[in-house]
């Protein structure tokens, strides 16, 4: 008897420890490297072997809050191979979410500062790379329904859930384990100088890493498992050196992390791979490299972990976990960090109507906000209300910089080198104003431009701009590399205008604008290319107004040298005023001539890209005008007149008689291979350009019209891309008919691009 009731009080305890055996898994911070860690969940789970509790730091504490909040991990493999997660670690926003309306025009930039005119410089400098809006949306998005389900108690997620983040107000260390689960991963993983850190209950946190890299003791200490599985990438940083500026900061910001499993029972699995810190284009390697090296020690872990849970129990389980998550709607808005002014365009530009909102009917009102210039930063924060049944969304927006200092331009193996600089003072209040100027110098291009565009405060978005422009381009007679020495410039074109841009918002890509300018213009030139030091040139001046209507539709991804994405574009315009023409040495007449003009024109052209995501990509370029204008006094100056066609950058550059006609059809295709994640681009172009009825010189200089569709010219360019972080470095073969010397050879950093003209 005393045998049987030992042997069944053994029973008892195997049957209890076997069955009662609860599982940890701790995941360590490593950037891109830690998405691992989902290769070794998907191992765990196909085993059978429970999480029954999960806890990570930095990458890990994203990894283990998705697990947590009910979401498989290969769920998770498809998010972190999707076009969205690629855009989130890069800083973007979604392609159908940038709000075109608001986006500057284009110009040649490739470093922007920012400053606020009551702090120091050492208070301006930016403190992230990255731009985490998208990131910070989308955690909100994943992560509030199950805080919410779960009472803001990470006990009660689909799994008991710690992550880890580093106070650096407090120089400590912070485990949350109530609360919201979003603001605690995003805290967690704001990996220093790569995302901006956050506040939380006032204090500074950024990335868990700092710290403790691999919450074991956290595991151990808040839920005291019998088995503890350890996936860790990470390890301590060698001790600093006297030469390594790098290491010295290193060790100053980061404390020693225990990498062990603190308890009695527990296997620690150290993936190996080839991805490095933030290389997430990799995600599919990377957590193969993870479920490989949880393989090989699942013999081990099987061992020691006797229960198992059926994959298929996992599943039912995540799924009603989910099916009981609240869904986001929000019925208050609380907006913070501003003034009343601008609280109050905030909340018209976020809710222009009354009612519950939708994540569906905020996300592109929320990235809208984001494009406003006046806006740096946003924070979401949603807050489940059970007596409504809906969200508060708290969100903390912060203002921009008052002052941006902007530099760039075209730096060139030909002469066209040019510098720009430019500066924007943000006035933020009842409506979202900027104050502009920009100038380019150089012996080709120079212009300088004085504008401010009004956001205004309305249930319609419309902006108002009044602008000042000089410009002025300088085509050399002849010229090969910036150091040759030429002969006077043959054509000299100068613009001067003034006038007022109003543009109204048509969806998130579309714009009408219509402009009204007075313009004076004055062009310098010969009549032929054989001149001399001594002659003097002819001189046309044209007064007129101008009223234009313009119409566009723009997805590019870039303003130079795009490859996904199409730009449709429709404008109507009337020209009307008086030429005034003094004739040089090189013109036959001698006698002043003044004449007036006016003359409408129609121009519609479509840039369009096909195939976004492979590696060969397609495009096609098509542009037609038509227009009433009327000749000048002479050739020349007619064609300077001539709308012209320049369907790349470098085409922008030269003046070329053969591409400026009043009435022109044009087409082009162009093939491109982008590799190295879209980095480098292999860019191959031909276009061809048809005019109806051109100017043609006729006798004693005067202009005459060619018979229809007697001419026809063409444009071929081939260009290897590098995009480097600053901006574009490119090499250029090109084919120009018209020129004495058709094929051009140049190297290339930087944009071509102008100030807006005066018939644009």
């Amino acid at each position: 008897m005393t045998r049987l009731l030992a042997l069944g009080i053994t029973l008892l305890v195997l049957v209890t420890s076997t069955w009662g055996q609860r599982v940890g898994v701790v995941l360590s911070g490593g950037g891109a490297v830690g998405l691992t860690h989902i290769g070794v969940l998907q191992a765990l789970e196909e085993n059978g072997v429970p999480v029954d509790y999960i806890a990570g730091s930095s990458m890990g504490a994203l990894v283990g809050a998705m697990y947590a909040a009910g979401i498989s991990p290969w769920e998770m493999e498809a998010l972190f191979a999707s076009e969205l997660y690629t855009i989130m670690a890069e800083g973007g926003v979604e392609r159908q979410f940038q709000y075109y309306f608001k986006q500057d025009a284009p110009d040649a930039s490739l470093i922007n500062l920012r400053f606020g005119l009551d702090t120091t410089i050492s208070t301006s400098l930016p403190t992230n790379l990255r731009s985490p809006v998208l990131l910070d949306f989308e955690q909100m998005r994943g992560f509030s329904p199950a805080a919410a389900l779960a009472g803001y108690d990470m006990d009660s997620l689909f799994v008991p859930y710690r992550c880890v983040a580093s106070d650096i107000t407090n120089q400590r260390a912070v485990v949350f384990s109530k609360g919201d689960l979003a603001q605690a991963v995003r805290a967690s993983m704001s990996y220093p100088f790569y995302f901006k850190p956050i506040r939380v209950d006032g204090n500074l946190m950024m990335d868990g890493g700092l710290y403790n890299n691999f919450p074991s003791d956290v595991m151990y200490g808040d839920f005291m498992p019998d088995f503890i599985i350890g996936s860790n990438v990470a390890n301590n940083a060698p001790p600093p050196s006297e030469d390594d500026l790098l290491s010295q900061l290193r060790a100053m910001m980061q404390g020693r992390t225990d990498y062990s499993v603190i308890c009695e029972e527990g296997v620690i699995i150290e993936p190996v791979t080839a991805t490095s810190l933030f290389d997430f284009g990799s995600s599919g390697t990377t957590i193969a490299d993870g479920y490989r090296a949880a393989m090989d020690r699942m013999p081990e872990i099987l061992a020691h972990v006797q229960r198992r849970v059926p994959a298929t129990q996992v599943a039912a389980q995540r799924k009603a976990f989910r099916a009981q998550q609240p869904p986001l709607v929000f019925g208050d808005v609380r907006i913070q960090g501003l003034n009343k002014a601008r609280t109050r365009f905030v909340r018209q530009s976020l809710l222009p109507r009354e009612g519950d909102l939708t994540l569906e009917a905020l996300k592109p009102a929320y990235f809208r906000l984001y494009a406003d210039k006046n806006i740096a930063l946003l924070y979401p924060k949603a807050t489940y209300v059970p007596e409504r049944g809906n969200y508060d969304l708290d969100l903390l927006v912060k203002p921009e910089k008052d002052l941006e200092v902007r530099f760039g331009g075209i730096f060139s193996s030909r002469p066209i080198n040019t510098g720009m600089v430019g500066l924007r003072y943000n006035l933020f209040g009842r409506s979202s104003t900027a104050l502009e100027a920009m100038s380019y110098f150089g012996k080709f291009y120079a212009s300088g431009q004085l504008k401010a565009r009004v956001h205004l405060s309305t249930a319609l978005p419309i902006y108002l701009e009044p602008a000042f422009t000089l410009n002025r381009w300088d085509h050399f007679r002849s010229f090969t590399t910036f150091f040759d020495e030429v002969k006077p410039s043959f054509v000299v074109i100068r613009e001067t205008w003034a006038g007022v841009n109003a543009g109204l918002g048509l969806g998130n890509k579309g714009l009408l604008r219509l402009d009204v300018k007075g313009v004076e213009t004055k062009d310098k030139y010969y009549q032929s290319d054989v001149f001399s030091s001594v002659d003097t040139a002819d001189v046309t001046m044209f007064r007129f107004l101008t009223s234009g209507l313009m119409l566009e539709r723009n997805s590019l991804n870039r303003k130079q040298h795009p490859n996904t994405g199409e730009r449709l574009f429709a404008e109507l315009r009337y020209v009307s005023g008086n030429e005034f023409t003094d004739p040089g040495s090189t013109q036959t007449g001698t006698a002043d001539f003044e004449q007036a003009h006016q003359w409408f024109q129609a121009k519609v052209s479509l840039d369009k890209y096909f195939l976004p995501k492979g590696v060969f990509r397609f495009g096609m370029f098509a542009e037609g005008l038509a227009s009433s204008m009327t000749r000048f006094q002479n050739y020349t100056a007619s064609v300077i007149r001539a709308p012209a066609f320049h369907p790349t950058p470098e085409s922008a550059t030269w003046f070329i008689e053969e591409f400026r006609a009043p009435n022109y059809l044009s087409a082009g295709l162009r093939t491109i291979m982008a590799v190295a994640r879209n980095r480098f681009d292999l860019r191959v172009e031909a276009y061809v350009f048809q005019p109806y009825e051109p100017f043609v010189r006729g006798e004693s200089d005067g202009t005459e019209t060619a018979a229809s569709f007697t001419q026809r010219y063409f444009i071929g360019s081939g260009s290897l891309i590098f995009q480097s972080p600053v901006g574009p470095v490119w090499f250029n073969l090109s084919y120009f008919d018209g020129l004495a010397d058709p094929w051009v050879v140049s190297l290339n950093f930087g944009y071509i691009l102008f100030n807006q003209k005066a018939q644009q």
